[in-house]
């Protein structure tokens, strides 16, 4: 998980986890994720979600509390809205829904509390400790070596073995 908008989402997921007060209630979507494989097969993989509906610019995140629905636009850095997310933004905000673009943590915090949406005491830490961990840089896993291994014998090594072990000779 070393995408910063991935760490980011999974912050905000512990934070809403642990402070979001019910009857309050949220989930995180991954549509955007680049997928793995050729241009040809993510195109096809694209083709195939747009046929069960899934639509470009979709938030990252919802929170659904009592008569009202707030969506996540989660950026990491200077990251900036696609056309898609703000056509999105234009259609929930049209929709009297919310939305907005968190970046930190902590912002996440200010922007429930502008909505009215409860959270236990004790957020706001929270959050600061979460953003705090996001600072970290993430420890890369070492680059796989290949194990050393014995070289196998070449055909004529092998016939040379052979002919030794004839004559008696161990190897």
């Amino acid at each position: 998980m070393a995408q910063p908008e991935a760490r980011l989402r999974a912050r905000c997921a512990m934070l809403l986890k642990s402070h979001l007060a019910p009857p309050c209630w949220f989930s995180s979507f991954e549509h955007g994720r680049k997928h793995a494989g050729t241009p040809q097969q993510r195109a096809a993989e694209w083709t195939r979600l747009q046929a069960q509906g899934v639509k470009a610019g979709i938030g990252d995140m919802l929170i659904l509390a009592p008569g009202f629905a707030l969506w996540l636009e989660l950026k990491a850095g200077a990251n900036k809205q696609s056309d898609a997310q703000v056509a999105m933004q234009q259609a929930m905000t049209a929709l009297g829904h919310g939305y907005a673009i968190v970046r930190s943590v902590e912002q996440l915090v200010d922007v429930l509390e502008a909505h009215g949406i409860p959270l236990h005491a004790g957020a706001r830490v929270a959050a600061l400790r979460h953003d705090g961990m996001l600072a970290v840089p993430v420890a890369r896993k070492p680059a796989r070596t290949a194990k050393p291994r014995a070289d196998k014998p070449t055909p004529k090594q092998r016939a040379a073995m052979s002919r030794l072990r004839a004559k008696g000779v161990v190897i």
